[in-house]
């Protein structure tokens, strides 16, 4: 068997380098799988581990359940609720590094915060640290490494907004929430000053953020002004976007029912709003007014992975600069051409036929699909008598808090009044789904309880 190598660069292997060794793992073919995210993730736990031997290639040791990265970050459930190891799966190998180009070898750079004192500098000086190259030998590559929030090179938005695409994010938003509550009950502090602190706006009215502004609204309503009863009335959270109104993906209908729902809870949209700069504490709209924030969270827009730009002789899209893909999701080379064992999937992959959103519902097919061609050729199975990938759009949910959600199936095969649902039925029917959509047994037990302990106790304001 003709193997292929990557280069692994990640300074906290050192001996256990063998770990990765493929020279006894010869009978099987060695598929090593870049990014765990939903994509890559899935694909680790579906694909058959008696016809590959998997390695995983990530930054992350875990998976960022991404529905939950707004509750998580209120408190209304713990952080590990959103997140699956992926050393929990089984028969899988690990590597905690990222890709920085590919080719033959590949350079993958590991984080330098794991390096071991011995590999760092003189007397323990990480400027020191010499990172070293490694190299993984592979019979299919997948590509699944994903997309970063983009900040559209609007100043100041990366060093002072807060993103929300990971689990990271979730925790920093929490820990600057409960500041600015603490810094607003110090007793030298005016009302006007209480009012900046607890300026809470986001930017962006899509999915994320709207749920992200739903989670904020109702730990307000129910737990910040019981605990903090000086603050009553002086929260403001408000919603801006360069759209004509929010969720502009969905049903007219439903879009009317989340705006009506947002202003009876006070929550403000600031629809057709363009922010031209960011501060540490304030936000420029349209290069001339400035207002006050005390946290500014920031869910508008993708930027491709800086891997994407690096990749040479691969086709891909013009306006996002993904990966094309044909309909076996193989990477399409600059002559047309499908590589025969190097895929791509998720944010970073465009079939031909055109363009899909970069959703956690493309990627899982995708996995889902890509998993099953995997498997049907390891048992002999011709790549091309394989089910072609197509998407499903199975519709669209979101939280607008109070125990209110929204369902749009309007896109699917289901027209009519049955194809959009909204209210209290339309929330337990989104609680329901994404608990069943929980990967590990651990979550589906942990999920429930924490809500129910945020039900009867409230969220946990204690820092750390």
């Amino acid at each position: 068997m003709s193997n292929r190598t990557i280069g692994f660069t990640c300074t906290h292997l050192g001996s256990r380098l063998r770990a990765f060794s493929t020279s006894s793992r010869l009978s099987q073919e060695q598929l090593v799988i870049l990014g765990s995210g939903w994509a890559g993730y899935n694909i680790a736990r579906q694909i058959d581990k008696k016809l590959y031997d998997v390695t995983v290639v990530s930054p992350n040791s875990y998976f960022s359940f991404t529905p939950f990265l707004a509750s998580a970050a209120v408190g209304t459930l713990e952080y590990r609720c959103a997140t699956e190891p992926v050393r929990g799966i089984k028969h899988v190998h690990f590597a905690q590094g990222w890709a920085d180009s590919i080719g033959n070898p590949t350079p993958l750079q590991g984080p330098s915060k794991l390096q071991t004192p011995e590999e760092e500098g003189e007397e323990g000086n990480k400027e020191d640290s010499v990172q070293r190259l490694y190299e993984i030998e592979y019979d299919k590559l997948i590509i699944a490494v994903g997309c970063y929030s983009a900040d559209f090179g609007i100043p100041g938005v990366a060093k002072y907004a807060h993103f929300l695409k990971d689990i990271r994010d979730s925790r920093s938003i929490r820990n600057r929430i409960l500041e600015r509550l603490e810094q607003a009950v110090l007793p030298n502090t005016t009302t006007q000053q209480r009012r900046d602190l607890l300026s809470f706006r986001v930017v962006g009215g899509g999915p994320t953020g709207i749920e992200f502004a739903a989670e904020l609204n109702d730990f307000v309503e129910e737990d910040v002004y019981r605990l903090y009863p000086e603050l009553k009335n002086l929260v403001s959270i408000t919603v801006y976007d360069v759209a004509p109104g929010i969720l502009m993906s969905f049903d007219d209908s439903l879009r009317n029912y989340a705006e009506k729902h947002f202003r009876r809870e006070g929550v403000k949209i600031k629809p057709n709003s363009r922010i031209t700069a960011v501060g540490e504490d304030w936000l420029e709209l349209d290069g001339k007014d400035r207002v006050p924030h005390g946290l500014l969270v920031w869910s508008t827009g993708l930027a491709s992975n800086p891997l994407m730009s690096k990749l040479a002789g691969v086709k891909r899209d013009e306006k996002n600069k993904s990966i094309r893909v044909d309909q076996h999701l193989r990477v399409i080379n600059t002559s047309d051409q499908p590589m025969s064992d190097v895929f791509a999937v998720g944010d970073n992959a465009m079939p031909e036929e055109g363009r899909l959103p970069a959703t956690a519902q493309v990627a899982s097919q995708m996995a889902k699909n890509l998993s099953k061609k995997l498997n049907a050729m390891g048992r002999g199975t011709d790549l091309n008598k394989t089910e072609a990938f197509t998407w499903s759009n199975r519709g669209s949910m979101v939280s607008v808090g109070q125990h209110r959600a929204m369902v749009d199936r309007s896109q699917d095969s289901i027209q009519g009044p049955k194809s959009r649902l909204a209210g209290i039925s339309a929330w337990i029917v989104w609680r329901s789904y994404y608990m069943t959509l929980a990967m590990g047994w651990r979550n589906k037990i942990l999920i429930p309880v924490h809500w129910a302990l945020t039900w009867f106790f409230g969220r946990d304001v204690t820092r750390f």
